[in-house]
């Protein structure tokens, strides 16, 4: 029951209400006044130092301490409490609402009892001379408690409810917001991504995926559809192996390269994982592949310059050894000779310096044709 919800933190609860305008309350007390014919009526909260008059008649006060309240001693039992004459009851004859102002001589209180059992306040009539109370007169009062009791549940009732659609509205509305984010990020995407069921079915796609499968199969991509019918006829096998991994709860991640007819050749990574709910149970595979073709042409284009490398560091080790020595043996004869050489050794020297030449424009050309323009591609 509602009142039961609330009855574990009732008093504060409660009190948080503004029940001064519940017309049906102020009917209460304005009963409860008239069958009693006292001047002052009210309906009471209490909590552990306070009690609060949320509804009342004849009093301007809102709250008084709990010590000096007649209800805190109202609320100790089930029934109706009476005091005829309070300067006869030695409990509150030395009151000060007694002694002093407002001169309290009557009291009649019953307590407001959850279906908890917990008391959480009276329904009280006052006056500043005496009373005794018939038992129609009581009764009424124990029936307008009750009473009172279904109003103040009914109104906890609409404001649990109240608060619990504003609690609902406001986790929609995080769900919507991460909805559209992830929507957002989703269909910005550069990679081909879809998300599957456990027939490999296409559940959702991202814009990239609608785009390429349009390109390549001349084709519009559809919800329901199994994926299989858009995958080329060698990577079906592999595709199906990885899928049941996943499917099983374990990532699995392939690479390589495709060739169709109007994009050329592409190089791809494809990563498959699982798709969980909101309790952690697998509904599915997220498939994504990312194009790295660009990569992987410049990974081609450094092996490319490495293998240069290696080949002009091979002709410095070996093919500049042969002319240089050549050089070195001519200028020892020359050196002999006192610097004035025969004919025939200035011709092989020209030979030889002609051929160092030859290779140095060679490593140039590859230098020139591989390492350079590269070099210059990357740094623009």
């Amino acid at each position: 029951m509602i009142i039961e919800d609330l009855a574990t933190k009732a008093v504060e609860q409660f009190i948080d209400f503004d029940l001064e305008d519940e017309q049906e309350l102020v009917e209460i007390v304005e009963l409860a006044s008239a069958v009693t014919r006292t001047p002052i009526a009210i309906i009471s909260l209490l909590d552990k130092d306070t009690v609060y008059f949320k509804v009342k008649k004849g009093v301007s006060e809102t709250a008084i301490p709990r010590d000096m309240s007649f209800c805190a001693h109202a609320i100790t039992q089930n029934e109706l409490m009476v005091i005829p004459d309070t300067l006869l009851d030695e409990r509150f004859s030395k009151n000060p609402l007694v002694t002093g102002d407002p001169s309290l001589r009557f009291f009649a209180g019953m307590p407001l009892i959850a279906q908890n059992g917990e008391k959480i306040g009276t329904l009280c009539v006052v006056d500043t001379v005496p009373h005794i109370l018939d038992e129609h007169q009581q009764l009424v009062l124990k029936i307008l408690s009750n009473q009172v009791m279904k109003v103040v549940g009914l109104r906890a009732g609409v404001k649990i409810l109240e608060k619990k659609q504003t609690e609902l509205e406001e986790q929609k509305q995080l769900n919507n917001d991460a909805n559209i984010r992830l929507r957002s990020f989703f269909e910005s995407s550069t990679n081909f991504q879809v998300l599957l069921g456990k027939r490999a079915e296409i559940i959702d796609f991202n814009k990239t995926a609608y785009n390429f499968i349009r390109a390549v199969h001349k084709a519009k991509i559809v919800r329901g559809e199994p994926l299989i019918k858009y995958l080329a006829p060698d990577f079906i096998d592999t595709f199906t192996r990885l899928y049941a991994q996943a499917l099983e709860g374990q990532k699995a991640f392939v690479e390589g390269s495709t060739v169709y007819e109007e994009m050329g050749e592409i190089y791809w990574e494809a990563a498959f994982e699982s798709a969980r709910d909101n309790e952690n149970n697998i509904i599915g595979v997220s498939y994504l592949i990312r194009n790295v073709t660009e990569r992987k042409l410049k990974e081609q284009k450094i092996i490319a310059q490495n293998a240069s490398l290696l080949r002009i560091a091979h002709i410095q080790a070996h093919e500049f050894r042969a002319p240089l020595t050549s050089i070195m043996g001519l200028m020892s004869l020359i050196k002999q000779e006192n610097y004035s050489p025969p004919e025939e050794y200035l011709k092989l020297l020209e030979q030889a310096v002609e051929s160092l030449d030859n290779t140095i424009r060679r490593i140039l050309y590859d230098v020139d044709n591989s390492v350079i323009p590269q070099y210059a591609v990357d740094n623009q």
